[in-house]
């Protein structure tokens, strides 16, 4: 059983940026005056190398330089690259509030805020201590857009801003105070691995408007967020086209699922409410473009709970009304039936009233009729949150969280990338199962390895079987070229096959398994072990057992090579070629015969005996019978086998062999999908080598540090 490790943000690997060296920079270029607020002590060295700028000269990204290149939109002319500084009196970051009791600073520190030859274009104060209103939070996340903004990069951070650490993990506290440089670093996940991304404060600009994201109320969080997230798909221009799903995970590092509310029924979509509100999972509504005011089109709903309550009093048996309990992170709250001020609200009772009143008393949140909640809302994304992460959000641990399991593995051409369910390789698929001891909700992701810059995507999917019940799958995901594919289930008890797939058979591409549940459960991949069922090697010692036709060659060669003790491998060659219609399909190569004398040569002689010659024919004879009884033919002319089919000619030989070990001899001994008759005696010709040499070492030292798999291993590619 291979292990499986939890689902855990690893520390992002540096991508390499520096300072530009320039000791002495013009003003109108770099600001390298004090920032507001000069004395605290939070660090907000942002992502400067050494902590501060070196010799007064702010950071610029050479990997993301101010020009063209960068915007990815040709058409646009007459930009500036402009620090913040350079844009507003006082800019401000994430990092940047005053802490609790800290002095106000005065106009005049606000004026020194200000570089010489500066263009403001908005002019207010610090924000005294204290005052961070929710108003200003939810301005951060509302802020206007330039032709290069991206929407769906706002929605994203927007909603997670009531999860302030996961959001922490993508956009670190830091900013313009001491030790500002002209750096910022941000985290984004990309394939499992988080990875930094350190950018200057250059913004582009034209006209004194930003062309990104704007900053509300000198608030620069979202824009250099932006800029970031721009250098890790390469441009501005890169980040047009893409979804909020996708913009979820980079910030996140969640799975990701997401639903049409317009396509389903809406008795699955309060199914999937109602599974998704108690457990650690994120659910973010959309409005559409034709959303009823104040509702903001494409900003994010968080969907905060549930409640079913009893008809208006004296209706005489109303029915009961589904609500929904939204969160505006991004502002605009529902004023329509069931608001504060609405005659649903009023003519509630007052018990009920005041329950519902105190669940949504935190400022964005208000109530909505699930009727309202699917006409008002086109999209709905879930993200689903690890254990590890779980720990890490306070806001988040009033909920149920998941267990998660996480797996790193490829298709490879030749071994298991079989292809779609029905396929003829289809079996060769990796398979992962599930046990679960009682009812359990299950999430099942599947992403293939992507890079963020455009590349092409290709179609997959999974199946998942119930073990035991039949060929026929429970379920199989829709091939998307989407780089995540993702099914949420509510399955019994019992034992469950996960098998991911490619659209196309013989596909190379690596991908990441993650499978969360709600209950205790065991995952583990189907594998076999490295171990010789049957010894032919041992049984077969004398030749007996080869037709009388063999013997008789086998015969006339001995007559003939009579003085010969010992024969190495040139000599072991040239004795085959008279014999080898009866144990081979080809005349043996140089190297099988090697293989064969190192199987043999246990002295290390570098030669076999002669006596032993009859041995090794009829245990190649032995394998080459194996080799025939397999499937049939794939071309003409020499035999020729699927290499999908290594295992299972594996196990006519009396080996078997586990996941790696397999893939390792398909790299080594096939030929693209093809296996050769020669490919097949060599590779076991080296697993039966490098068992014997593991028993051997194993004898000799006590605590042996190598494992039989990666004795096998080394002796593949030995």
């Amino acid at each position: 059983m291979r292990k499986f490790m939890r689902t855990r943000s690893p520390p992002p690997p540096p991508l390499h940026a520096h300072p530009n060296g320039v000791g002495a920079v013009r003003d109108e270029l770099h600001s390298s005056l004090s920032r507001c607020g000069g004395g605290g002590s939070q660090a907000s060295s942002g992502g400067c190398p050494s902590g501060g700028a070196a010799g007064g000269a702010l950071f610029e990204d050479d990997e993301f330089p101010a020009s063209r290149r960068s915007l990815g939109d040709a058409r646009l002319t007459a930009v500036r690259w402009r620090r913040p500084h350079e844009l507003s009196a006082c800019p401000r970051f994430r990092g940047d509030e005053l802490a609790e009791g800290e002095a106000a600073p005065s106009p005049h520190d606000v004026v020194r805020c200000v570089p010489r030859h500066a263009v403001v274009t908005t002019c207010m104060s610090c924000t005294p201590p204290g005052h961070k209103s929710n108003r200003q939070r939810v301005r951060r996340w509302s802020a206007e857009l330039g032709p290069l903004g991206c929407a769906r990069l706002r929605a994203a951070a927007a909603a997670l801003a009531p999860t302030p650490r996961l959001l922490d993990r993508a956009a670190p506290p830091q900013g313009f105070r001491d030790h500002y440089c002209g750096a910022f670093r941000f985290h984004f996940w990309v394939f499992g691995t988080w990875r930094e991304v350190r950018v200057d404060d250059r913004l582009p600009e034209r006209g004194g408007c930003l062309l990104g994201a704007h900053a509300a109320n000198h608030d620069y969080t979202l824009p250099l967020l932006e800029k970031a997230y721009a250098k890790l798909y390469g441009s501005y221009g890169a980040l047009r086209g893409g979804s909020v799903a996708r913009a979820l995970q980079d910030l996140s590092g969640g799975v990701v699922q997401s639903f049409s509310l317009r396509a389903q029924p809406r008795a699955l979509t309060y199914q999937v409410l109602n599974s998704g509100v108690p457990r650690s999972t994120l659910l973010v509504a959309s409005a559409g473009k034709r959303a009823r005011a104040p509702l903001r089109p494409g900003a994010p709903y968080c969907v905060a709970g549930l409640a079913r309550v009893r008809g208006a009093e004296g209706a005489g048996g109303a029915p009961d009304a589904a609500l929904v309990r939204l969160r505006a992170p991004a502002g605009g709250a529902w004023a329509g039936a069931w608001s504060p001020a609405s005659a649903e609200w009023r003519a509630l009772a007052p018990p009920d009233r005041d329950l519902l009143a105190a669940s949504a008393a935190h400022p964005g949140d208000f109530w909505m009729s699930f009727n309202d909640f699917v006409q008002s809302f086109s999209e709905l994304e879930l993200v689903h949150v690890g254990p590890d992460d779980w720990l890490l959000e306070p806001a988040l641990q009033t909920r149920r969280p998941w267990r998660a399991v996480l797996a790193r593995r490829r298709w490879r051409r030749g071994y298991n990338a079989g292809g779609p369910p029905g396929a003829p390789t289809a079996a060769a698929n990796p398979t992962f199962a599930v046990q679960l001891p009682a009812k359990c909700h299950v999430v099942v992701s599947v992403t293939q390895q992507y890079a963020p810059e455009p590349a092409k995507l290709r179609a997959i999917g999974f199946a998942v079987y119930e073990a035991g019940a039949g060929r026929a799958p429970l379920d199989v995901t829709h091939e998307s070229r989407a780089r995540e594919v993702v099914t949420f289930f509510t399955l019994p008890a019992g034992r469950y096959l996960v098998v991911p797939h490619t659209r196309r058979a013989h596909t190379d591409a690596a991908f990441l398994l993650r499978i969360l549940t709600d209950e205790q459960s065991d995952v583990w991949e189907v594998n076999e072990d490295n171990v010789i069922v049957r010894d032919v090697a041992g049984e077969l010692r004398d030749g007996e057992a080869l037709p009388a036709a063999a013997r008789a060659a086998l015969a006339r060669l001995a007559a003939r090579e009579a003085d010969a003790r010992e024969l190495d491998a040139r000599a072991l060659r040239a004795a085959l070629r008279r014999v080898w219609r009866h144990c081979l399909c080809a005349p043996p190569s140089r190297e099988l015969c090697r293989a064969l004398v190192a199987l043999r040569d246990r002295a290390l002689r570098g030669a076999v005996r002669a006596r032993d010659v009859p041995a090794l024919v009829a245990l190649l004879a032995y394998w080459r019978g194996a080799f025939l009884r397999g499937a049939g033919a794939a071309s003409c002319g020499p035999p020729l086998r699927s290499a999908y089919a290594l295992r299972g000619l594996l196990w006519a030989a009396g080996v078997t062999a586990s996941n790696k070990v397999l893939e390792c001899l398909v790299l080594r001994f096939a030929r693209g999908v093809l296996l050769s008759e020669e490919g097949y005696v060599m590779a076991l010709a080296r697993l039966h080598l490098a068992h014997e040499r593991y028993r051997s070492l194993d004898n000799k030292i006590k605590s042996n540090p190598l494992s039989l798999e990666e004795m096998i291993l080394m002796t593949i590619y030995s």
